[in-house]
Formats: structure tokens, C-alpha cells, sequence
């Protein structure tokens, strides 16, 4: 349990592990989105030795190490403190994230801005800064997100959104409101932004029943009282959501994805190992890698296409799953595997998610159609296969028996599903 952890630096009372079934999932937020080339070799050192042989990245841009035993926890989290991937005082830890698009250059007004507002939210948003103002500490949903100029990351959702302008001004956004705010100086922009987390912190606890978790359930029904707006200018609408980046060469390097958003170790041991070790690689919010190498097209050559996506193609980036059986209990299948075999059969304008029971967990938002599996009896397995997002659309029931090949119907049945 959590208050039996010991590791040095770290306050046992006051970090909050994530628990699964099969075990522990320790999680890695990137500073700015960016892991060096030693970091990610550390971390495929971990979870080959502490942890399930697979790194995940998640839609938020984060790292996780999933089935972390209670033994190897302490050990593992001393690690990734040295390898400085998690910080050593979980206070900080336990700060809003500060979500970053991986589209900047080094030292450019978005890494700056970045940097600024991601120390600015550990000073005065985490728990004991918040706690001195007797406010409680911010729900976990509760998360910000700097943009870049050309707002890549308008599809990711987030509470408060910063970016910073080509022609030289800043940008504030809350929640999914379609106006935003400009502000001509970026110190003004963080305050007016720390500003609004802390009365979303305070207002929330007002709130009669089961306080918000996000800021855009308040912005309706409550007025923002705060001066940090009065030195903005209010703006129209933003422009609409970009798509997501798909893995091929851009300007900055090569976008790389991995299988269901799941790494191997092993591949990326590998990788890590032929660069130097203070290559970047960063991560993006659509569960893929940026390689940030001037020679990165040479290197994406001599990948292994079993473990990575180079190509916007891939029929794989059209699946997505659950972790399935034999990780979880619930599971009446091994959803990950049923994705990547059916990924073939997927339309190219479609999204097949599997689910190894009707949780639906981890369900992909653009998702056209659904495999989900229930039971009558032990050894009763049922598929059921629909569109997504219409619940008056019948599905169709198939019998499953555990280790046999998928039933033949379902490639046919993919193409036949609407759109």
C-alpha cells in the first residue's frame, strides 16, 4: 500500500501510486514533452526488469509503467528519480500537469513559455501552496496545455489552453469555450492563468453534491471573478481543431508510433542505445514519438516494422484496445491482440477499438466501431460488434472460444459496419 513506501525524497502520505490488477502503474509526465535518449534507455531498463516488458503512452502525452510489483515499487521510483524522470518531492508530483505540444524549437517563446508556466504551477499550485490558502488540492483531471502558433494541439482537451503567437503576443483559452484572450506580455498570461486554476480550486469546493472536476462544468453557472483578465483583450472564436499529427517526416524530425500507443522495451532499448544520449525524443498527445535527429530518416530505416509505425498508412494507427486478458480479470479476451489481427480489415476512414469486456475502457474518442466481449458461463465468450456512438444500431453476437482464431465473419463484418 501506499503508506508503506519508502523512498528517499519521496512523502509516502502524500504520493498516490495508481493501482491496477496487475499491478502498480507508475506514471511519467515529460517536461515539455521531452525524454533524452539515456532517459528512455532507463526507462526500457525498468520495465524489462520491474515492470510489464512494454512502455505506454497515454493520449495526454504521458509515460506509464504498468504491473509494478509492491516489492519493486520502492526500488523502481528511486530509479526513475535518478534518472530525473519523476521529481523527488512528490508535492510537485502532485501539481496540475502542464501538458506541452512537442512542436517547438529549443529555447523558441513556446519552450519558454512552457518552462514558465511548468515551474509557476508546482510553486503555487500544488497541494501544500494551495492547502496555505485553506483550498483544497485541484482534482487529478484538472490539467493545462501549451500550444504552439499554429495550435496543433486544439483537439487535446484541457482546461486551460496557453500558447504563444506567431506575431509575437500570447493566447489564453478556457476549457472548450469557443473565445479566447490575448495578452501582450507572458508573465501577465501566467498569472492570469494560475490565477483562474486557484478560483476554480475554491469555487468548486462551493459547490452543493460532488464538487467539478473540470473548469468548463463552472464557466456557465459562475462568474470569473478574477483582475489577471482585466489585462487581456478578448478575442472571436478559435480557429478549429487540427487533425492529428500521423507518423512520417516533419521539419523537426520523425514521428514515430507505436502499436496500440505500446512500446516494446526491447525496441526501444535498441533505439535509444545508437543515439546519443542527449537525443531528444519527444512525446505527442496521439500516443506517438517524435525523433528529434538531424539523420532521423536513416535511423527510421533500420527500425523493426513489428515495433514501430513510420508511415501515416499503417492500417494499425486504425485500431486501438484495452489491456485485455491475461492482465485484466475482467477481460473475457486478449483485446490487444484481436486489434492488431483485425487492423487489416479496418476501413481506412474507420476506428476499431477492442474491448475485452462492456467497460469499454480506453476507449479511443474517434472511434467508428466496437468489438466488445461478455459471458453467459465460463466457458460462454461472446463478441458483439457495432458502430460507435449509436446506440439504436444493432450489434452483432458471435461466439468466441478462448484460444481459437477469431471467428471469420469479423473482417467481412468491419466493411459492412457504416462510417
Amino acid at each position: 500500500m501506499a503508506d508503506s513506501i519508502k523512498v528517499q525524497g519521496w512523502c509516502p502520505t502524500a504520493w498516490k501510486p495508481m493501482r491496477s490488477e496487475d499491478g502498480w502503474i507508475v506514471r511519467v509526465r515529460p517536461v515539455c514533452a521531452s525524454i533524452n535518449a539515456a532517459q528512455w534507455a532507463a526507462l526500457a531498463a525498468l520495465a524489462l526488469s520491474l515492470a510489464h516488458p512494454q512502455i505506454e503512452l497515454t493520449r495526454l502525452g504521458n509515460v506509464q509503467l504498468r504491473g509494478v510489483a509492491d516489492a519493486d515499487l520502492p526500488a523502481l521510483l528511486s530509479q526513475l528519480v535518478a534518472a530525473r524522470l519523476i521529481p523527488a518531492d512528490a508535492d510537485a508530483d502532485l501539481a496540475p500537469p502542464v501538458h506541452c505540444t512537442p512542436f517547438y524549437e529549443a529555447h523558441d517563446r513556446t519552450h519558454q513559455l512552457a518552462a514558465l508556466l511548468g515551474r509557476a504551477v508546482v510553486e503555487r499550485l500544488c497541494p501544500s501552496a494551495l492547502e496555505r490558502q485553506d483550498m483544497a488540492a485541484l482534482p487529478s483531471k484538472f490539467g493545462l496545455l501549451v500550444d504552439d502558433a499554429a495550435r496543433s494541439l486544439g483537439g487535446v482537451a484541457s482546461d486551460l489552453r496557453v500558447w504563444a503567437d506567431a506575431d509575437g503576443g500570447y493566447g489564453l483559452a478556457l476549457g472548450e469555450a469557443g473565445d479566447w484572450y490575448r495578452f501582450g506580455d507572458v508573465q501577465q498570461l501566467v498569472d492570469a492563468a494560475i490565477h483562474i486554476a486557484a478560483w476554480f480550486a475554491r469555487a468548486r469546493m462551493a459547490v452543493s453534491g460532488k464538487p467539478p472536476t473540470r473548469l468548463q462544468a463552472l464557466l456557465p453557472s459562475l462568474p470569473l471573478e478574477t483582475p489577471a483578465l482585466r489585462a487581456a483583450v478578448p478575442q472571436g472564436a478559435q480557429p478549429p481543431a487540427a487533425a492529428p499529427v500521423l507518423p512520417g517526416q516533419l521539419a523537426q524530425g520523425w514521428v514515430l508510433g507505436a502499436p496500440l500507443g505500446r512500446i516494446d522495451a526491447l525496441a526501444m532499448q535498441a533505439l535509444a542505445a545508437s543515439l546519443p544520449a542527449d537525443t531528444e525524443i519527444r512525446v505527442t498527445p496521439w500516443r506517438s514519438l517524435l525523433l528529434m535527429s538531424a539523420d532521423a530518416p536513416a535511423r527510421v530505416a533500420r527500425l523493426d516494422a513489428r515495433h514501430w509505425m513510420t508511415d501515416a498508412a499503417d492500417a494499425r494507427l486504425r485500431v486501438s484496445a484495452c489491456t485485455g486478458s491475461p492482465r485484466c480479470a475482467q477481460a473475457h479476451v486478449p483485446a490487444q491482440d484481436m486489434a492488431l489481427q483485425l487492423a487489416p480489415h479496418v476501413p481506412e476512414r474507420g476506428h476499431l477499438h477492442v474491448s475485452g469486456c462492456a467497460k469499454f475502457c480506453a476507449l479511443s474518442s474517434d472511434a467508428t466501431s466496437l468489438i466488445f466481449a461478455s459471458t453467459s458461463a465460463p466457458d460462454a465468450v461472446w463478441l458483439h460488434a457495432g458502430a460507435a456512438g449509436q446506440p439504436g444500431c444493432p450489434t452483432v453476437r458471435l461466439p468466441y472460444r478462448a484460444g481459437s482464431a477469431l471467428p471469420a465473419e469479423l473482417p467481412t463484418l468491419l466493411h459492412d459496419l457504416p462510417l
